[in-house]
């Protein structure tokens, strides 16, 4: 007996052998993956306070030649690039699916600098003005013919939503001040609630964020190409804000696996999904900061292209200090001396290397998106073309997430006006011809029908769908109605009602 027990007890001290793999991110590639995403204020703010902590960092007047990469050879055995970076750490957390494929085009090989910029009314443009929440959401409401008195009404609830994008004012005190019935705020309220970004005009989080999945479940359902949410999950996650809504907040998540009745594989599918969602909608028009917007990129017209032009006014140009070297050789430096210089030499080196890591890819990028969407350039939104990040890492050989740091919070001036770099990533909608249209582009064409169409007899979602079948666009009756709601733009028989008024 005592024998049995003392084997047992060496087995359980035994040693188990697994073999796993783990990325353990290096500070030099955290570096990398924060300072692609910057932009080139952010950039600018981060070069000068590497300046100020590293010795072995200068900066080059405009006088001197620099070269491309100023970078001192194997200064870092740890050297790895950013996307093979990347492709380590999607490999543990991405489940994205491949999109659509798109044929390569060549992508020019070289660096433009603000250097070749011609024009300087190019640089008319580099401070804007931004859009604030009431301004975007103004420009909604005039599209959306209302009467005159709906339309005042709209104007004092938009006129009421904070910063972020809420209502704050109680409804009651909106109706008063306007002479008018609860039930006419709360019905022009929904169709506010209905405007871009998604959750404006919520009351409380719990409503915006109700909001914003009623938006994420319909535009789920006209998006062939998206992956659809099953009836299942949407309800889950409808229970969870409705009914669990403290637990959600709190992250009570053990809580709320045992009050919804859920494994953990599907509760962290709800906390993902509610995770993608905005608690404040207006943050992306804030403007607290006071700083104004300046684009990363630049396009231009040369002849009978467009080209793309980093915007490098605003980076100092860096280098690591000459023969620092010799430095490693002077006898009275202590061991701690040495050490301290080479650290700072390996990390001057990452900074260099990285500014021009993010110059090149951002030039790559933007040299895409300036190919892709010439025609949009030259003729108008009608003319945008839909673009996927997948789309753009493929002609590049990167991987997605590097496209979408690239063009997270960029700016890029175009001769149609500023634009976030975002924006030029959209999905499609089918042609009968087999080709593919922008969203954006079928938005534009329901406002354009809907302002053309007859006063008396204004079109419904049906129609507007079968108008642009006739043009081999392939569109539901469903999308149409979802693209005229995001538009503000009311229903036909609602039009018609205003025309007889």
């Amino acid at each position: 007996m005592a024998e049995d027990i003392s084997n047992r007890q060496r087995l359980s001290a035994r040693l188990d052998q697994r073999l796993t793999q783990k990325l353990a991110l290096t500070p030099q590639m955290r570096q990398s993956l924060e300072m692609l995403q910057m932009n080139i204020l952010e950039l600018q703010q981060k070069i000068l306070a590497e300046m100020t902590e590293n010795p072995l960092l200068e900066e080059v007047s405009d006088l001197e030649e620099l070269p491309e990469e100023n970078v001192t050879p194997n200064a870092d055995p740890d050297d790895q690039s950013l996307d093979e970076v990347m492709s380590l750490l999607l490999k543990r957390t991405s489940d994205h699916g491949p999109e659509e494929d798109e044929p390569r085009a060549p992508v020019v090989d070289h660096w433009r600098t603000d250097s070749d910029i011609v024009d300087p009314a190019v640089y008319e443009r580099t401070l804007f003005k931004r859009e604030n929440i009431t301004d975007h959401l103004m420009g909604q409401l005039h599209l959306a013919r209302l009467s005159p008195e709906d339309f005042k009404v709209a104007e004092r609830i938009i006129g009421n939503i904070d910063s972020d994008g809420f209502l704050r004012v109680p409804l009651k005190l909106i109706a008063k001040n306007a002479g008018v019935s609860l039930d006419k705020v709360k019905q022009i309220l929904r169709l506010v609630q209905e405007f871009d970004p998604p959750g404006v005009g919520a009351r409380d989080l719990k409503e915006c964020l109700k909001i914003q999945l009623r938006s994420l479940f319909a535009e789920r359902e006209v998006l062939s190409d998206t992956l659809p949410l099953s009836k299942r999950l949407r309800s889950l996650v409808q229970e969870a804000v409705d009914k669990h809504f403290g637990l959600l907040v709190g992250h009570k998540y053990a809580e709320l696996r045992r009050a919804l009745k859920i494994s953990d594989s599907t509760l962290k599918s709800i906390v993902a999904l509610i995770e993608t969602l905005e608690p404040r909608p207006g943050s992306a028009f804030d403007l607290e900061s006071g700083i104004p917007v300046v684009p990363d990129v630049y396009v231009v017209r040369r002849g009978a292209k467009f080209v793309p032009i980093l915007n490098e006014q605003k980076l100092p140009r860096l280098r690591i200090v000459r023969n620092y070297q010799d430095s490693l050789g002077v006898d009275h430096l202590g061991p701690k001396e040495r050490e301290f210089i080479r650290q700072r030499a390996s990390r001057a080196n990452w900074v260099v290397k990285n500014i021009a890591q993010w110059k090149r890819t951002l030039l790559r990028v933007a040299e895409v998106i300036v190919d892709y969407e010439s025609d949009f350039f030259e003729k108008g939104t009608l003319f945008l073309k839909p673009l996927k990040l997948m789309d753009v890492a493929e002609r590049l050989d990167l991987h997605e997430t590097t496209i979408g740091r690239t063009v997270s919070n960029k700016f890029i001036d175009t001769p149609r006006g500023v634009f976030e770099m975002k924006f030029f990533f959209h999905r499609g909608l089918d042609m009968f011809t087999g080709a593919t249209v922008s969203s954006i582009t079928v938005k534009q064409l329901v406002k354009e029908l809907v302002a053309k169409e007859p006063p008396d007899s204004p079109y419904n979602d049906q129609q507007i769908a079968d108008i642009l079948a006739e043009r081999r666009i392939k569109v539901s009756r469903r999308a149409i109605a979802k693209y005229r709601e995001s538009l503000g733009i009311l229903p036909s028989h609602l039009r018609k009602r205003q025309c007889d008024v």
